[in-house]
């Protein structure tokens, strides 16, 4: 493999992601030595970000979702390819089964649980077999759940029942693709009735979480369960990792608001699209309203911040471990996305490569939390202490 004449491959480039991260990886050339080629389908456009990014240096690949010798040629070419290609659902597994087929490396920002769902349960055991490593969800989707989750279950009792629940606040906004992938999404988990997931089977002493809209005292904000990719990631990491989590652990996750009347008008909103999705026209409608191509200004994402905070509790301890920073859906994830593939570049040179289909915790581990430190994400865990119980 060290023979393929690039280290990173980046598909779907010229996309409103594709381009953040392509800035991100461009600028770590010098500090992390390594080449990279842009890919997408259309020439005239990836000539133009090579220009844009000012390095002549960098490869060109021409491949198309729809073309299946393209993306065989493409991930040839490589030893790591990210994705940020989507929606996943309609265009992913195609990419994923040329890197099988081509025993390529794999990394992508899918936030679709179906996609998720199909990739490990199709291609887990090939990869094994092929010794390569694909790794869905490594953007906001799901990288500080999944982190802050593994963070907070091994600073507890490995051997205690554990109940985590992640909590999400953030004032950000959405790009265009991100909406079509959502839109998507909730219409197959509507209508198709697409929520598989592989979080396995629950040990009997599994701590009960009632998934419900509630006051949270501590937090001083109003909770909504959030029906996203995050709980079937760190759910798999849980059921792949029990040395490091325990065998009974449970895992929710929220959205939360500072007020009861924005809770009232974001349950109305989300009501409402699970009602327009059904309906072809209006479905259409939704698309229409913000562009695949589009996305927030870089004035409104330098506005953004998140923060998602896990609590993680037994019978009588508490720990908290909270992953914040900026604009999370493009800049952060641009962040993310790029630092989990030289995460992975390093244990493939160190040795410690993971094959097989694998959450960010579990192919990734530490060495992506100490690299998303180094890059300014703030990512800190509290002492234990009583839970009062």
């Amino acid at each position: 493999m060290q023979d393929r004449p690039f280290d990173l491959i980046l598909f779907g480039a010229t996309g409103f992601t594709g381009q953040l991260v392509a800035e991100v990886l461009a600028a770590k050339q010098a500090e992390e030595h390594f080449r990279l080629a842009i890919a997408g389908r259309n020439t005239t456009k990836l000539e133009a970000l090579r220009m844009q990014l000012g390095d002549p240096q960098i490869g060109i690949i021409v491949a198309d979702t729809g073309d299946r010798a393209t993306l065989l040629n493409m991930a040839k070419q490589g030893i790591i390819l990210i994705n940020t290609a989507g929606p996943f659902n309609w265009y992913g597994q195609a990419v994923v089964q040329a890197c099988v087929e081509a025993g390529t490396h794999y990394l992508d920002i899918t936030g679709e649980p179906a996609f998720v769902h199909k990739i490990f349960q199709t291609y887990h055991h090939l990869a094994i077999e092929k010794g390569i490593c694909v790794v869905n969800c490594c953007g906001f989707d799901s990288i500080p759940a999944d982190v802050g989750a593994w963070l907070t279950a091994r600073a507890l009792p490995r051997e205690s029942p554990k109940r985590l629940q992640a909590f999400v606040r953030t004032n950000a906004t959405f790009s265009g693709g991100t909406w079509t992938t959502a839109i998507h999404a909730i219409y197959q988990r509507t209508v198709h009735k697409e929520a598989k997931h592989s979080s396995g089977s629950r040990h009997p002493d599994t701590p009960r979480l009632p998934l419900k809209v509630h006051f949270h005292p501590g937090l001083k904000r109003w909770a909504i369960p959030m029906p996203v990719v995050d709980p079937h990631i760190v759910k798999r990491s849980v059921r792949m990792l029990p040395q490091d989590y325990g065998e009974a652990v449970a895992y929710g996750q929220y959205y939360t608001v500072g007020s009861l009347w924005k809770l009232i008008r974001l349950i109305g909103t989300i009501s409402l699209v699970f009602v327009l999705v059904r309906f072809e026209s209006t479905r259409n409608w939704l698309f229409r309203k913000f562009p695949a191509g589009t996305g927030p200004s870089p004035e409104k994402r330098k506005a953004s911040r998140f923060e998602v905070r896990v609590i993680g509790t037994t019978d009588k301890l508490l720990v908290e471990t909270v992953v914040s920073g900026g604009d999370p859906g493009y800049d952060d994830t641009a962040k993310m996305l790029s630092e989990a593939a030289f995460s992975l570049r390093d244990r493939i040179a160190s040795g410690r490569l993971i094959s097989g289909v694998r959450t960010p915790v579990e192919a990734l581990g530490q060495d992506l939390v100490d690299r998303l430190i180094r890059v300014g994400l703030n990512i800190r865990t509290s002492d234990v202490q009583s839970s009062g119980r």
